[in-house]
């Protein structure tokens, strides 16, 4: 690559956005070429970015696609809560420009999917929960996380969520049978993981072709390299 990503960053000035503009300040990867914001949505120069991060809103997110899809801009998207006509119109975009959707970028909740979902096929009989919890602030309960989960779990898991404190995100898997109980937990100390989850989505992002990606493209085309 001649030059880094030009980079713009939607919902810069919230939780995600903010550290995903701090990591890219150390990232030679990356420049940080507009911080994309309600207030500036219509200011910006798309045509001076090479790929947009997202963690807007669902409403965002679609304004953003639009915009992005004139352009030819590749998108990187992290916002959760969308329904089944926006996720229809995410994926008529998708046919255009590159778009990476994940509820998560944590390798470690990718793993940890992958491990309930084969567990949970072993011991199809045993009694399946979701426990999530975040901090007080988060606005959508369940987390998408917990919902990815349970689809997983072939819709057989409950899921149980908190929100109190400053809690990142917590998630356990719970599989009780007769005479014991499997947990399977994963707990996020910092929002720099997924934050670096989605930079490194995005830098494998810029070279792929139109269509609709997520966590499991990203550990598959790595897995390759």
């Amino acid at each position: 690559m001649n030059h880094p990503i030009r980079l713009g960053v939607a919902g810069a000035l919230g939780r995600m956005g903010r550290r995903v503009c701090d990591l890219v300040s150390k990232d030679p990867r990356f420049h940080l070429a507009a911080l994309i914001h309600r207030e500036n949505f219509a200011r910006t120069l798309w045509s001076d970015l090479d790929l947009v991060i997202d963690f807007s809103s669902p409403e965002g997110s679609l304004a953003i696609l639009k915009k992005a899809a004139l352009e030819k801009i590749p998108v990187v998207i992290g916002v959760t809560g969308f329904s089944s006509a926006q996720m229809s119109q995410i994926k008529a975009v998708s046919r255009r420009i590159p778009v990476f959707l994940a509820s998560n970028f944590s390798p470690g909740v990718f793993w940890m999917k992958r491990l309930a979902s084969e567990i949970s096929r072993a011991l199809p009989r045993y009694d399946m929960s979701i426990l999530e919890i975040h901090h007080k602030a988060k606005k959508d309960a369940p987390s998408g996380t917990a919902k990815d989960i349970a689809q997983l779990l072939g819709g057989k898991a409950k899921i149980h969520s908190l929100r109190v404190g400053d809690i990142v995100g917590e998630h356990t898997v719970v599989l009780a049978g007769p005479f014991e109980r499997l947990e399977i937990t994963h707990r996020a100390h910092s929002r720099d993981v997924f934050a670096r989850g989605a930079l490194e989505a995005a830098f494998w992002l810029k070279r792929q072709r139109p269509g609709l990606y997520g966590m499991e493209d990203l550990f598959r085309k790595n897995a390759k390299a």
